[in-house]
């Protein structure tokens, strides 16, 4: 962003008058690549007077949002329609939607919970690891902005000693919510049972 370039339409044979300095309406044909171009004012098929094949504009149209779109006739013949085409977004509505999906995901996460039953953690490793009275560890509370882009290194295992063990954490979103959210609320977190199948570590995990 910005996108801005002439792009060119194949044009169409219309009633309806275009000129030089034009704006005209576009809009993307359903899963395809197809644009087409519309004679402003006009409704409905009939004022269709260009068509186009392009991956990028397409895409542009369809996630459209918080993005402006301007354009304007800069060439025309017989068979072809130059549009210059320029798409920009809304900075303050994109930083205001951000701002929002991470006070949303904060306080996902750090609301409180009272488990009622176990839930399940996974692990992986391609190394022979020993685990000695393993221990969950997460991080806390306050920390949990610097994980925002890589929620997964919240929760890892540690042994007896506090030692990380090298085990690579993968459990499902919800499952690390719930282990986050029990950890935040002050509950003490316990393994209750194991299983072990190929590289994989399986943990069912509740409260003490």
């Amino acid at each position: 962003m910005p996108y801005n370039k002439n792009v060119t339409f194949k044009r169409k044979t219309s009633d309806f008058k275009i000129e030089i300095g034009d704006k005209v309406n576009l809009w993307n044909q359903p899963n395809t690549n197809i644009v087409n171009l519309y004679a402003e004012g006009s409704s409905g098929g009939d004022g269709l007077v260009g068509t186009t094949n392009d991956k990028t504009l397409s895409y542009h149209l369809v996630n459209n949002k918080n993005l402006f779109f301007e354009n304007k006739i800069v060439g025309i013949s017989n068979d072809f329609i130059q549009l210059q085409i320029l798409i920009y977004r809304d900075q303050i509505q994109t930083q205001k939607n951000e701002s929002e999906a991470y006070d949303k995901w904060i306080n996902r996460y750090t609301k409180p919970f009272n488990p009622k039953t176990n839930w399940e953690l996974r692990f992986y490793t391609n190394q022979d690891v020993k685990l000695n009275n393993p221990q969950i560890e997460t991080i806390t509370k306050e920390s949990l902005s610097k994980y925002y882009n890589d929620i997964e290194s919240s929760i890892w295992l540690s042994d007896e000693n506090k030692h990380k063990l090298a085990l690579e954490h993968k459990s499902r979103s919800v499952d690390i919510e719930k282990t986050l959210r029990a950890s935040f609320t002050g509950h003490s977190l316990e393994i209750k049972n194991t299983k072990q199948e190929d590289s994989w570590l399986y943990l069912e995990v509740g409260t003490i």
